[in-house]
């Protein structure tokens, strides 16, 4: 069983009392991630959305009857971000869409204004005079017009918005149109995509796009780590990891008392550019620790980019190349498998077991083992772990450990705050001594425990 690999508990004894911690930390005396004004999250994970971009080719589509096959067998439950092409079965997105739906994954749209070319890439929708002047009239009927085009598809499942729309002058116009989405669809959330710290008032963004009302809208965090000359092992590598998981941090606490949830686009590509190589494409271990650090910070959400292979030219509007790209994904350019399918594949396996654990709970926290004062629960650890705290809203009640290592399996001691613990994966009860408990952690894995008092 894939789970006994993921993570291997030892039994030496029952915990040692540590009741009147718990308690404590249940009255809201203590705080559960080290910080004196963290709030858990309003929202409670709903199933965990693991997806991809790019589903259907890159610079071709490419969406026939065996590529169905692999990418149904991935153990996805959502795609998003097709190209804007056509062939024998219609559009990339609405051969996706029917897939979507004889499939049981889910898919959120585009959403954009009028006069869109191929040349912008979705970028930036709120830019748009017709958005910009306040034309709500026409705003409404466009998103009508969208719901209606999409409206009778089990797949249909909200709007992606925009893409690295950082212009702190358009989040009026954002505002406006999340706000006439709630309106007209409040069932489906909207979508965008951007680097957290690319945002010049990151608050007045947080305080456009997550509005209150309906389904929480959805905000994916690109971060990307791996480059060239990132080393496989050793701290060059953990200082990498270090502001991977910074910027999730940062999404974690922004995201502080608003509606909504937030995806982690988590790299699995290699990416050449003119001068050479600028991605590198990671192992199966640093694809799983970029997973288990995300879920570490409250995400409700695993989605890979890239899916398919192939090259990206940026055009000018005459049609003349700026700049080419070349990606490798999931898939190779003819839609074999790689080695990085194969890896994401066992991951997903292990993210659907893990999210149901998670599923229904709130986020409570996340920290290092290097910053463990005032936590109640993780009391002492080794090196290069990280810890998600989640709960019920009130009381923290599962620990979510990841190993920061990829190159090796290690196994660590953690001294826990609780009578009693399990893991929450198998619901196998441990044991411990003198309130310490043995891990198994595979590289770049993580489990979650569940303590009691």
């Amino acid at each position: 069983m894939r789970m006994a690999r993921l993570l291997i508990l030892s039994s030496r004894g029952w915990l040692a009392g540590m009741v009147g911690v718990l308690v404590c930390f249940g009255c809201g005396l203590l705080n559960p991630a080290n910080s004196l004004d963290y709030e858990p999250s309003r929202v409670a994970l709903d199933e965990l959305a693991i997806g991809v971009w790019l589903p259907a080719g890159l610079h071709e589509l490419r969406f026939g009857a065996e590529d169905q096959r692999l990418l149904g067998a991935l153990g996805i439950n959502q795609v998003e971000w097709l190209q804007r092409a056509a062939g024998e079965g219609g559009t990339a997105e609405e051969m996706a869409m029917a897939f979507c739906n004889s499939a049981g994954l889910q898919m959120p749209v585009y959403y954009e204004p009028q006069g869109y070319t191929p040349y912008d890439k979705l970028h930036n929708w709120a830019t748009r005079a017709e958005v910009v002047t306040g034309e709500g009239e026409a705003l409404r009927l466009r998103v009508r017009d969208l719901k209606q085009q999409w409206e009778g598809n089990a797949g249909f499942a909200g709007y992606v918005i925009g893409h690295e729309d950082y212009r702190k002058e358009f989040y009026g116009a954002l505002r406006q149109t999340v706000e006439v989405l709630k309106e007209e669809d409040g069932q489906r959330p909207a979508l965008t995509v951007g680097k957290i710290d690319n945002y010049p008032s990151v608050g007045r963004f947080m305080e456009a796009f997550f509005v209150e009302g309906g389904v929480p809208n959805i905000f994916q965090h690109e971060h990307y780590v791996f480059r060239r000359d990132v080393p496989l092992e050793g701290r060059a590598l953990q200082r990498q990891l270090d502001g991977l998981v910074a910027g999730y941090e940062r999404v974690a606490r922004h995201l502080q008392g608003h509606y909504g949830r937030w995806h982690a686009i988590v790299q699995v590509h290699e990416e050449v550019r003119e001068e050479g190589v600028y991605y590198r494409q990671p192992t199966a271990a640093e694809i799983r620790v970029q997973a288990g650090l995300a879920l570490a910070r409250g995400a409700s959400g695993i989605v890979y980019f890239l899916y398919s292979s192939g090259v990206e030219e940026r055009k000018d509007e005459e049609g003349n190349v700026q700049r080419r790209w070349v990606y490798k994904g999931l898939v190779d350019e003819v839609g074999a498998p790689t080695p990085s399918y194969i890896a994401v594949q066992q991951l997903n396996e292990d993210l659907r077991a893990v999210g149901a654990v998670l599923q229904g709970l709130h986020f409570h926290g996340g920290f290092s083992s290097g910053k463990l004062l005032d936590n109640p629960l993780v009391l002492q650890a080794a090196a290069d772990l990280e810890f998600g705290l989640y709960g019920d809203g009130a009381r923290a009640t599962h620990v979510l450990v990841v190993n920061r290592h990829t190159t090796a399996r290690r196994q660590v001691t953690l001294e826990v705050g609780a009578a009693a613990v399990w893991n929450a994966l198998t619901d196998e009860q441990l044991a411990a001594s003198h309130g310490k408990v043995d891990l198994d952690l595979d590289a770049g894995a993580f489990g979650v425990l569940r303590l009691a008092p």
